[in-house]
């Protein structure tokens, strides 16, 4: 291979230093302290009231087996469309949609790992008579025999009230969750504490990825993903509405009667505080990836009131007396962002908000360094600033933040405007461009020199309907700077790359370049050939050739990766640190990937 040419890749630099610790009053995501919190009764089996922590265990807790129950139905209703395979192995070259497999569920090698403690003060706006809610969040994983732990893309959130004070007053909690000490052993035995004080817990959300396809020339690798949300009843949990989003089939009248409640809710909308009626909303929603918000299916509100936008109707909304939303686009995109499927697919990883950090610092390969979204992120400062103002029993007007723009910074990768006035102040720091990527009212910063692992390939998304995502119609390939004569312009989406991606082959995995850093990335048919066989992963693409040394944009918490994109490790890679990759290339992030890492259910 050869290595980065000196004009492609910046002077070499060191490695940024791991970002600081998040503020444990809000979130709590070290792996080390998140086992002993399980140890001390954190648990998903001890939260369900189950004998176990496998998943045959948790079955006999009448709330965890009725929560299957329901996935097990969405499962045969959303595998039953056209183009669906009817298994994974042997690989169907006809049928390449692959679906969430149900016995995982039930699987005696399936547990869930704790991978955050989430204080959602914030969310008092929804619980009126609660101060928000604690919530604990859990991933799926697997332990095949022979292999190493293996995590799959369904994490479950199980919420308890934080509980008002005297007089209604949410100062107490707050300063409890502000003083939690700075040493660790103590800080998990107070969170311990404060949880175990809590009341039971009252819901239960989960997040699933059903459905995983590859990447076609006119379509990017396509994932759907389940939203659902459970009120606890006695023994057992019943699915509930689901915050803010509407049924995509609300009939005329009801159309009618919801845009009357846009109008009059307009201020609180701007604000964040709005609570749409239940008889609007939806028990399930589905959200696709990637390509956020330009995914039509992630828009319901746009859908729902697309003949509002053309003919004016929200035009004469008071959006002068605004802090956030000045034009009715910006009012859809803001009550877009409301709904499950809109936050779950704005700045997310692959749908994701938190999906861990791995638990094992020594795994390189099919790792992710960070594990929380650039979303989440960014918006730990607005939750600080009110977690902050509630302890200290002032008053707290900031508007809660746009998912997409959380941060006035505008480093790369935020999204920007470009026109819209609901997005003027979203600009880009210096040397930065807004690219318009989609065609759309928000674009994101890119440097206006692509190089390593830059995007070079605008597209349009076309709706189609099915089980196999949109059409993209992609622009001319753009040009990478300083690429050799023989390299590839720029990889293409459809080879799992969306937006393309500027790289060339580097010799030294871990060599770092200013922004850049060369890593081991996987090879064009790794899937057809590796997938279906015994052999370990990571022994089949090695023997074969299908990984290679690539240049990649350099990651970790405080440098994101630009949007569908996640930061996974590479050999040597600090604490924290990685390189920018397509998450799914990362197999925790797909339902379908190798045969000893997922055959475990089908045996």
């Amino acid at each position: 291979m050869l290595a980065a040419p000196a004009q492609f890749l910046p002077a070499p630099s060191t490695p940024p230093s791991p970002s600081p610790a998040r503020p444990p009053g809000l979130l709590l995501t070290d792996p080390a302290e998140l086992i002993l919190l399980e140890q001390q009764g954190l648990s998903l089996g001890r939260q369900l009231g189950a004998p176990g922590e496998d998943a045959q265990s948790l079955l006999k807790s009448p709330r965890y087996a009725s929560f299957v129950s329901v996935i097990e139905r969405d499962m045969t209703e959303l595998s039953s469309r056209d183009g669906i395979a009817l298994n994974q192995f042997p690989l169907d070259p006809k049928r390449v949609n692959y679906v969430f497999n149900p016995k995982w569920l039930r699987a005696p090698g399936a547990s869930f790992q704790l991978v955050g403690v989430v204080n959602r003060l914030d969310m008092r706006f929804a619980t009126p008579k609660e101060c928000g809610q604690l919530r604990l969040i859990y991933r799926l994983s697997l332990q095949p025999q022979g292999r190493p732990v293996v995590r799959l893309p369904l994490t479950i959130n199980v919420i308890r009230p934080l509980p008002m004070g005297p007089g209604g007053s949410c100062k107490a909690i707050a300063r409890q969750w502000l003083a939690l000490p700075e040493n660790a052993s103590e800080r998990i035995a107070a969170v311990a504490r404060l949880v175990t004080q809590l009341p039971p817990m009252s819901r239960l959300e989960t997040n699933f990825q059903n459905l995983h396809g590859p990447g076609t020339p006119d379509a990017d690798d396509h994932a759907e993903y389940v939203l659902r949300s459970f009120d606890v009843r006695s023994d057992r949990l019943v699915p509930r509405l689901l915050l803010n989003t509407p049924r995509a089939d609300l009939n005329p009248m009801e159309q009618k009667a919801l845009a009357d409640w846009i109008a009059k809710s307009f201020l609180d909308i701007d604000s964040g505080r709005a609570v749409i009626p239940d008889r609007f909303l939806a028990t399930r929603a589905i959200s696709v990836s990637p390509r956020g918000l330009s995914r039509p299916a992630n828009r319901v509100f746009s859908a729902l009131f697309k003949a509002e936008l053309d003919s004016g109707a929200f035009a004469s909304l008071p959006y002068a007396n605004a802090k956030r939303v000045r034009s009715p686009r910006g009012l859809l995109r803001r009550l877009d962002g409301f709904t499950c499927t809109g936050c779950h697919q704005s700045r997310s990883v692959a749908g994701f908000h938190l999906p861990g950090e791995e638990r094992d610092p020594n795994q390189t390969f099919n790792a992710l360094a960070v594990g929380v979204s650039p979303h989440l992120h960014e918006e730990l400062g607005w939750r600080s600033r009110m977690l902050a103002s509630v302890a200290a029993g002032t008053s707290f007007t900031e508007p809660r933040p746009f998912p997409e723009r959380a941060s006035s910074a505008g480093i790369y990768g935020s999204h920007c405007g470009l026109g819209d006035p609901s997005f003027a102040d979203w600009t880009c720091m210096a040397g930065l461009e807004c690219r318009d990527s989609h065609h759309d009212e928000v674009g994101f910063c890119a440097p206006t020199m692509r190089t390593a692992g830059d995007a070079c390939e605008n597209a349009r998304v076309v709706a189609r309907p099915g089980a196999s995502g949109d059409q993209i119609v992609a622009d001319s390939p753009e040009v990478c700077q300083g690429q050799p004569p023989d390299a590839i312009p720029c990889i293409a989406n459809h080879y799992g790359f969306p937006r393309g991606f500027c790289s060339v082959a580097c010799a030294r995995p871990g060599a770092r370049w200013g922004s850049s850093v060369c890593t081991s990335m996987l090879v064009s048919s790794y899937e057809q050939v590796c997938f279906p066989l015994d052999e370990p992963i990571e022994e089949c693409v090695r023997k074969r050739g299908l990984v290679a040394g690539m240049a990649s944009r350099a990651c970790s918490v405080d440098e994101p990766c630009r949007d569908d994109y996640g930061c996974g490790r590479y050999p040597g890679s600090a604490p924290g640190t990685g390189a920018c990759v397509p998450p799914y290339f990362l197999f925790d992030f797909r339902v379908d990937g190798p045969r000893p890492d997922r055959y475990l259910a089908s045996q």
